[in-house]
């Protein structure tokens, strides 16, 4: 099983996600951010299950990401506390968006937090996540507003990804990679470039 050290993960950043996973706890109690028994398996669950979307950012740290219905911050609150430097978390909860800049306080992590509507943002980005958010066919309408031509979307997907793929082609244009998630085998992260929507 995949574990922090096999990701090259610095026992600083460990202690990071240390902090993240106290506040976690605390906040869960008030604000639905996860569900309870996930809490048990925070490292792979979670931190694991956010990481493992790392080789396809290319390690480019600099590059600009958003996260789209970030929630408790997965996967880009994970990514900017192991050390990408322009991420953007966007959550249209305003309890949700308190705890994430509770936590980039206390581990004074560098993060772009927005309590807004993803539908509503403008500014584009190189790479667009998001981990159980909206069906595939909402997450492509939802990247067109923050994309340029070389933006790609990179989705944390369930058992029902082929279903999802195959009724956003009833809707969008798109070029797709399919990749078995490392930490669930019903899960997928699905891959998406050159998006546009079909008419007629």
């Amino acid at each position: 099983m995949t574990s922090l050290s096999d990701l090259d993960v610095s026992r600083e950043t460990i202690q990071k996600f240390e902090i993240y996973f106290e506040l976690l706890k605390e906040w869960n109690k008030a604000v639905p951010l996860v569900q309870e028994k996930t809490l048990d398996d925070f490292i792979r669950r979670h931190v694991i299950d956010s990481l493992q979307i790392i080789p396809l950012l290319r390690n480019q740290k600099e590059s600009s990401i958003i996260d789209l219905g970030t929630g408790a911050g997965f996967p880009g609150l994970v990514l900017a506390l192991y050390g990408f430097k322009n991420i953007t978390l966007v959550d249209s909860n305003r309890k949700k968006t308190l705890f994430l800049s509770e936590v980039a306080r206390k581990t004074s992590t560098k993060v772009t937090i927005e309590n807004e509507r993803a539908e509503n943002l403008t500014l584009k980005y190189d790479f667009v996540l998001s981990r159980a958010c909206t069906s595939l066919s909402n997450l492509l309408s939802l990247m067109k507003n923050v994309s340029r031509e070389t933006t790609t979307g990179i989705f944390h997907k369930g058992e029902k990804s082929v279903q999802e793929i195959k009724e956003a082609k009833d809707l969008w244009d798109f070029d797709y990679e399919l990749i078995p998630s490392i930490i669930d085998q019903r899960g997928k992260i699905v891959v998406v470039r050159n998006v546009s929507k079909k008419y007629g």
